[in-house]
Formats: C-alpha cells, structure tokens, sequence
C-alpha cells in the first residue's frame, strides 16, 4: 500500500511540476489525435478504447517534461 501511495504522489508531483502551456498543448494534441484514430464509432467498445487512449496519451505528456 504504501509503494501505491509512494507512485502516486510521484506521478502527480511530475505531472504539477511541468510547464502549464506545454503540458496544456499536449492534452489538446492527445485528445485530437485520440479522436482521429478512434471517433466515429460510439459504441461500447470503441468509447473504452478511445477512454483508454485518453488517459494513455494524456500521461505521456507528462514524461520527460
């Protein structure tokens, strides 16, 4: 449990430290290009793969930031 708190702090210590205005232009370009390989399509399995492509694109932003 507490290596699960450990990682999270990090990971939001990572992600609050990054500059605002680069980290904002990666949101909107991961969301845009989540949108492109995955829209579309609204049924069930193709708005959890898009959810999913969300929050794996949107936390690569905050690496190497």
């Amino acid at each position: 449990m507490k290596k699960t708190i450990l990682a999270g702090a990090l990971a939001l210590s990572a992600i609050l430290g990054s500059p605002r205005t680069a980290r904002a232009d990666c949101l909107i370009d991961a969301v845009e290009s989540c949108d492109d390989d995955f829209g579309g399509n609204s049924n069930y399995y193709a708005v959890s793969i898009r959810g999913w492509c969300y929050i794996i694109r949107s936390g690569l932003c905050g690496v190497g930031a």
